[in-house]
């Protein structure tokens, strides 16, 4: 067995040495490809972090009326505070209203200048635990004392909850594609090197050995192969982190980017790619040749 083991290994450095060329053709398609897919992958943690914090500011607000008794007010938010679906409820006065405004529209004083501190209602603003059932809770308002009217964003949430399943059926597209095209590239230079080993693939054959004892080397030959690709593709990774997302950090406060966390979770995903697709595209590529 042991003897067996190093046989394999011994025509597969030979193999590599052999075709380097090949060899680098193959763990360059690898690269690329994979570097594609984490990208891909990259792209919807993106997508991820920006919905998550989006929903994290979306807020049902419950509006009050003026002459609402504070029994009542007291009522509705101990509503609010039992309900399943909510994560937190706060009050927000007249006065914090107005301050709110005046943080929102600094900049237009000609409007600031039009409204008084009580012209603003105080509200409820309540945070979900599930923005998606946002018209649970303002149905169970509905009809309630006190209450002026429910802003539940229902619009907003409706269009970010349509691009969040584009976006997300996109990316898995786009890495579907990518192991595709990785396949058939990898295949393409495994059947070189085997059309370019065919002769003594033929003397192996007439002297009794099996397929899979042919098999093996340039199995383990697109493995390798795959690994360094998937390898580089992380690396790749990694520099583009380094190089064009990290100098965004902190010029774009309220755009979320991806880190470290997010490229370490693809990792398994493009070394089981790697193997997976080198593998099945070696076998595939040996077919032709095995069965002559």
């Amino acid at each position: 067995m042991a003897r067996r083991v190093d046989y394999y290994f011994k025509e597969t450095l030979q193999g590599l040495r052999r075709n380097g060329l090949v060899a680098f053709a193959a763990v360059s398609t690898a690269f690329i490809a994979l570097f594609l897919v984490g990208g891909a992958l990259l792209v919807g943690s993106e997508v991820g972090l920006l919905i998550a914090k989006t929903e994290a500011n979306v807020e049902v607000s419950v509006f009050l009326t003026n002459d609402i008794p504070p029994s009542q007010q007291a009522n509705l938010q101990q509503m609010l505070e039992t309900m399943p679906q909510v994560q937190s409820v706060h009050y927000e006065s007249k006065q914090e209203a107005y301050q709110r405004f005046l943080s929102l529209y600094a900049d237009q004083k000609a409007l600031i200048s039009n409204v008084s501190p009580d012209a603003l209602p105080a509200s409820f603003r309540v945070k979900l635990k599930d923005p998606s059932q946002f018209d649970v809770v303002a149905v169970q308002l509905e009809g309630q004392p006190g209450i002026d009217r429910i802003v539940d964003q229902r619009a907003l949430l409706n269009r970010l909850f349509a691009v969040t399943r584009v976006f997300r059926v996109g990316v898995l597209v786009v890495a579907i594609i990518m192991l595709v095209s990785a396949a058939a590239l990898i295949g393409n230079t495994v059947r070189l090197a085997v059309f370019n080993r065919r002769k003594e693939i033929g003397i192996m054959r007439l002297v009794g050995a099996t397929s899979w004892h042919i098999r093996m080397p340039f199995l383990i030959e697109g493995t390798i192969e795959g690994l360094l690709g998937a390898g580089a593709a992380i690396l790749g990774l990694f520099i583009m982190k380094v190089s064009f997302i990290d100098p965004l950090r902190g010029k774009i406060g309220f755009f979320p980017l991806v880190g470290t966390p997010q490229i370490v979770h693809t990792v398994p995903y493009l070394l089981g790619g790697g193997v997976l697709v080198a593998g099945v595209a070696s076998m595939l590529a040996m077919r032709r040749f095995l069965e002559v």
